[in-house]
């Protein structure tokens, strides 16, 4: 057959085999093992080769369906060009006539295609393309009906098939019966092995692993993953139920077998407990069954998996304890505003029991005068926002209210909302308390200062006549710290105001350089006994700039900054105050070569009363509030303030106030 020249396969019709020597070939083919190759794609090859040149056939082409109604070519093999190709589909609906000769014959022989009638509806499409003559079709049988098509297509001439060649062919249909189901037998087998592979995975990561149990005999079967959540040998150990109840927690056993009478009853079993490995360890286990009511012969049995969730209950129980334990309010709401769940601190807070406070929506509880703006928070925190630091007041069974401060998260999964909260009614009150004494005591003191004040500057004057050396020597000493003490007093009572609102803040278009200026001339005198001067570079600025400021605490804000840099710089030193326009902001920054700022001491710096705890800075004195002051008035204005700073190498403090949006109009 390999010797077979062009020429006489396109003189078929003069060279067809007969008889004995189809049924000789038949039998060399369907002895070969490639027919039943796991290479199922090989055996199609093989096998459509073979019929060409058994044939003499120019084109030989098996089909599948791989639809209900799609017929796709697995394996065309053409003689000329000894190639294989595949591919091409076949629609149902679209050749009828052709499908339903198929359904009503095993055989098609077609000596003329243009004009049999299964073949003529492929006479504008496929037969015009490929020049195909005659056609010998046999039926691939599969068990569920028509499974496919053999297709012996001659290109160079007419052809009449024999009715050897049509038994020959049909015999070949058989063969490729055979191979398909085989064939789909080893994908099913590919499958099933595939589904065991992800079965055997996902039983292993999730540690999981299923049992059968027979109620009457007391059988048990485990599969592996079993073995390994009980950690015994499966070498070593025949399991039984009498043997699993050995394994339960003796604690959960009664738990446990009261959930298998009542999987009789209600056809499931669905519990977690507790079972003891040989060495004397612990590990927690959820058990689902299914009970299979007897039928015939068969017996009672229960079907189910036992999954390892010690980590899972560790956790959960972790989790259990700090929701116990936790002295911060704890809770759970749902979006028709009730609690789903409380901590005991909250009961403890509020005075109401667990089942008071579930039983009721929460709203009931808060102050009538916060309702609005808890509704406004819950509404924000539906668009993903995360509350922090929001508070509200509830009311203690006792009647009066109590102030507290939230942090709470909505899952967007549940509609759930988690929140924690502080009971900051002690807090506040005592704020309230110092505010109060601050204020007072302030003012108390304000007065007699004042007094001491004016009685210290007419003595100094002369008025009472001349002084002694030593005398004013220590009335001058009197008077400084009579200044200093008017000075923290003033910071004591400007903080007061800002942090209660009470003070009057006037904004005011003003020119910044102007104002720096300013500033700078006004403290220059401090630094003059060290011989310490102050630099102004505002090269490049424009003088028009205009920032919206109150001047006068402005001027506060600098006095503050350049007392610090004059007070930290070494004798003789340098101060550099720089004006610094940053696209819509102008920077005011003022630089000192001091000891800088240690890296411990920068997160309290803005606080009140804060000085670093250094002999240095203890020398220097200060109070402490001149920069939480500064803070304040700047924000005040809208402005920010920071610094930046390593430790013996100076620091730099600025702060930053957005252009005035009239400021193109004033330079028109």
């Amino acid at each position: 057959m390999e010797s077979t020249s062009a020429a006489t396969q396109t003189s078929a019709a003069t060279a067809a085999r007969h008889g004995q020597q189809l049924l000789a070939l038949q039998a060399q083919i369907l002895a070969s093992p490639l027919l039943f190759s796991s290479d199922t794609r090989q055996a199609w090859q093989f096998l459509t080769k073979q019929i060409s040149k058994t044939l003499y056939a120019d084109r030989v082409s098996i089909w599948l369906f791989s639809q209900s109604d799609v017929l796709q070519c697995t394996d065309l093999y053409q003689y000329q060009l000894n190639s294989h190709s595949s591919g091409v589909c076949l629609q149902r609906s679209n050749y009828p006539k052709y499908f339903n000769a198929l359904k009503q014959h095993a055989l098609i022989a077609a000596p003329d295609v243009a004009s049999h009638p299964a073949t003529t509806e492929f006479n504008d499409g496929y037969l015009q393309s490929t020049g195909i003559r005659s056609m010998l079709d046999a039926v691939i049988q599969s068990e569920y009906g028509l499974g496919g098509v053999i297709c012996v297509e001659q290109v160079s001439e007419q052809r009449s098939w024999s009715v050897d060649e049509q038994h020959f062919i049909a015999a070949m249909a058989s063969m490729a019966s055979t191979v398909h189901t085989f064939s789909r037998h080893l994908q099913l087998q590919r499958e099933y092995q595939l589904v065991l592979e992800r079965q055997e995975m996902a039983s292993r990561n999730a540690r999981i692993g299923f049992w059968e149990a027979n109620i009457s005999s007391g059988e048990l079967w485990w599969s592996p993953m079993v073995y390994d959540i009980f950690g015994v040998d499966p070498k070593q150990f025949s399991p039984s139920v009498e043997l699993f109840y050995q394994l339960v927690h003796p604690d959960d056993r009664a738990m446990v077998q009261q959930s298998e009478l009542q999987a009789q009853l209600l056809g499931e079993q669905n519990v977690v407990h507790r079972i003891v490995l040989p060495d004397g360890s612990m590990r927690w286990v959820h058990e689902v069954a299914k009970w299979t009511t007897p039928q015939g012969s068969e017996p009672a049995r229960l079907i189910g998996s036992v999954q390892d969730i010690t980590q899972q209950q560790q956790t959960r129980c972790e989790l259990q304890q700090f929701f116990s334990l936790s002295r911060d309010i704890l809770c759970i709401a749902n979006k028709q505003n009730y609690f789903e769940r409380v901590n005991a601190a909250f009961s403890r807070i509020t005075g109401y029991s667990e089942t008071e406070l579930l039983s009721r929506p929460y709203t009931d509880f808060i102050h009538p005068d916060d309702l609005i703006s808890t509704d406004a928070e819950v509404s924000e925190q539906q668009q993903g926002r995360v509350t922090s630091g929001f508070c509200n007041r509830y009311r203690h069974k006792n009647g009066h209210y109590i102030t507290l401060q939230w942090s709470s998260v909505l899952d967007p999964a549940s509609d759930k909302l988690y929140a924690s909260a502080q009971d900051i009614t002690e807090r506040l009150q005592l704020e309230r308390i110092k505010n109060e004494f601050v204020s007072t005591v302030s003012h108390e003191l304000r007065t007699p200062l004042t007094s001491i004040n004016g009685a210290l500057a007419l003595v100094m004057s002369g008025c009472v006549g001349e002084l002694p050396g030593q005398v004013a020597q220590l009335l001058q000493l009197a008077n400084n710290n009579c200044q200093r003490l008017t000075s923290l007093i003033n910071d004591l009572l400007d903080i007061e105001k800002l942090s209660a609102g009470m003070m009057q803040i006037v904004l005011q278009p003003q020119p910044v350089v102007a104002l720096v200026q300013q500033s700078v001339v006004d403290n220059s005198p401090y630094g003059r006994d060290r011989n310490i001067q102050i630099q102004l570079q505002s090269t490049g600025c424009d003088e028009q700039l205009l920032i919206n400021v109150d001047s006068l605490r402005f001027a506060q804000v600098m006095a503050n900054l350049l007392s610090n840099a004059i007070k930290f710089s070494p004798d003789a030193a340098t101060v550099v105050v720089k004006i610094e326009q940053q696209q819509q902001q102008v920077r005011i920054s003022v630089t000192d070569i001091g000891p800088g700022i240690a890296d411990a001491f920068k997160e309290a710096i803005f606080q009140r009363f804060s000085q670093a705890d250094s002999s240095d800075t203890r020398q220097k004195g200060g109070t402490g509030l001149g920069l939480a002051l500064s803070k304040q008035l700047t924000e005040s204005m809208h402005g920010s303030i920071g610094f930046s700073s390593n430790t013996g190498a100076g620091a730099c403090f600025y702060v930053d106030f957005p252009l005035w949006s009239g400021k193109a109009a004033a330079d028109a």
